[in-house]
């Protein structure tokens, strides 16, 4: 079983095989745990509990929440999970975080890419003393979970607008 070790994302030690297993197994517990509590509570509909569908689906109706009111909170949703990562970007650009030096070096990119700090409008200054009109920011993109999350939620208005 050669496997390649996996970095920890904490203090950037290897992880051997044993480890990575034993801290899988750790979370499949963990999830497994909440899948047995979520189903004695009702929640699959397969046992007599507090979070079974038609009791929750009861409550909701009881307190006037309709189908036009699940379709505007999944399109919210949606709406949130598409833009998050705009909105973040914006106000880190606004406020000159996630920039680096745009200064020519002789690394391997070709850039000094130390992180700046910004003396006064449209002045960075890096750690190693360049002092440049302008840097290079780095987006934060969106990843796997927030395309799934908008698509999810996409689907879900559109089932709900077709039962409607």
């Amino acid at each position: 079983m050669n496997t390649p070790n996996v970095i920890d994302s904490n203090n950037g030690c290897r992880r051997g095989f044993i480890q990575t297993r034993m801290q899988n197994f750790g979370w499949t517990m963990i999830v497994m745990g909440a899948s047995f509590g979520l189903y004695y509570l009702g929640l699959f509909g397969g046992v007599d509990g507090p979070l079974r569908p038609d009791r929750i689906g009861g409550h909701l109706s009881a307190n006037g929440f309709t189908n036009q009111h699940l379709l505007a909170v999944l399109l919210t949703l949606m709406s949130i999970a598409i833009v998050w990562n705009w909105i973040y970007n914006g106000i880190c650009r606004l406020l000159g975080r996630r920039m680096t030096c745009a200064c020519r070096a002789e690394s391997a990119d070709g850039f000094c890419a130390a992180p700046v700090r910004r003396e006064r409008p449209g002045h960075y200054v890096c750690a190693d003393g360049h002092a440049r009109p302008d840097a290079r920011f780095h987006p934060l993109a969106k990843g796997t979970v927030a395309h799934f999350m908008w698509m999810m939620f996409a689907i879900f208005s559109a089932i709900v607008y077709y039962l409607m």
